[in-house]
């Protein structure tokens, strides 16, 4: 996991000119959101969510007056942030600004969530952010300058979608998680309308993959769902805060006698949820199974965690 760190000391004059100076602290700390649990590499489709997570803090004793904060990309447009402070550059949609009017020396540290769309082309996106205050303590009016820091930047690699196949991004409440509709087995996931815990967003990947059947005429087909965060203790999900999803099997997908059965979920069979409800022991169940070999198959439901899902 990469993070962009910037811990910078600069001296401010205090009290009347030629007077002693200070040293002031500023640590600016720029972390990905995505690719931190299952791969390590920060990379999202095409198109697709950046997650970040910025610290900014006053490490020393003075006071920060008139304080702006800047996140700005290379190539992403800004999306969204955790906080009403900040917003997009009116005049540059590839940053975000946070405008705050103070923050003591040893003040609690601001932090704040935010979100990049990353571009339809291209390898790498490289992210930087920026503090730059009023570099004059409370009461001295002779100082009109400015300070500024800059964090270490934070690259995130862009990858195509490969067809529709693949699908990675961070999500938030009710956003989903689609693969191409074209293909012969493709899914759609969608976030519920909040995350437990406060979560901002989650780091989301689906794959359309090849595999081996689960029985002899079943599809050699799978889908892989990637949220890291549902496996953890405090998930934003839980049995009545689920994702919902729907998988459909193309008549094209649908191999010569198969005989439709279910779903299945890490190779175990998923039940309906009118037989056995999402809970402690169950994760993932079904709301409806429909279709026929001549049409294909359309299964939905809901679910708390992620995992291998395919026909058998």
């Amino acid at each position: 996991m990469a993070a962009g760190v910037a811990l910078v000391t600069f001296c401010i004059a205090v009290g009347s000119a030629g007077g002693r100076s200070t040293g002031t602290g500023a640590s600016v700390v720029l972390s990905p959101l995505i690719g931190t649990t299952s791969n390590g590499v920060q990379q999202v489709t095409f198109g697709g969510k950046i997650g970040f997570h910025l610290d900014v803090s006053n490490t020393g004793t003075s006071t920060f007056n008139h304080l702006v904060i800047v996140v700005s990309s290379d190539l992403a447009t800004f999306s969204d942030a955790s906080r009403s402070e900040c917003a997009v550059d009116p005049t540059n949609a590839k940053r975000m600004v946070c405008n705050l009017v103070q923050m003591k020396g040893g003040a609690p540290t601001f932090s704040v969530d935010l979100r990049f769309t990353a571009p339809s082309s291209g390898s790498a996106v490289v992210t930087t952010p920026s503090l730059t205050v009023d570099a004059k303590t409370r009461g001295n009016t002779g100082n009109n300058g400015t300070a500024t820091t800059t964090g270490d930047p934070v690259t995130t690699v862009l990858i195509s979608a490969a067809g529709g196949t693949l699908f990675d991004s961070y999500l938030r409440g009710t956003e989903n998680a689609a693969t191409a509709a074209t293909l012969p087995q493709h899914s759609q996931f969608v976030m519920p309308a909040s995350l437990l815990g406060g979560v901002y967003g989650v780091e989301t990947s689906v794959q359309e993959q090849t595999a081996t059947p689960l029985c002899a005429n079943c599809p050699a087909l799978e889908t892989v769902l990637s949220i890291p965060a549902s496996l953890l203790a405090n998930s934003p999900f839980s049995a009545a805060n689920p994702f919902t999803f729907t998988i459909t099997l193309l008549p094209a997908g649908v191999p010569a006698n198969y005989i439709a059965k279910t779903l299945y979920h890490d190779g175990v069979e998923i039940p309906k949820c009118s037989n056995a409800p999402l809970g402690p022991n169950r994760h993932i169940c079904l709301t409806s199974f429909t279709g026929n070999n001549n049409n294909g198959f359309v299964a939905t439901g809901k679910a708390d965690q992620n995992g291998r899902i395919g026909f058998g």
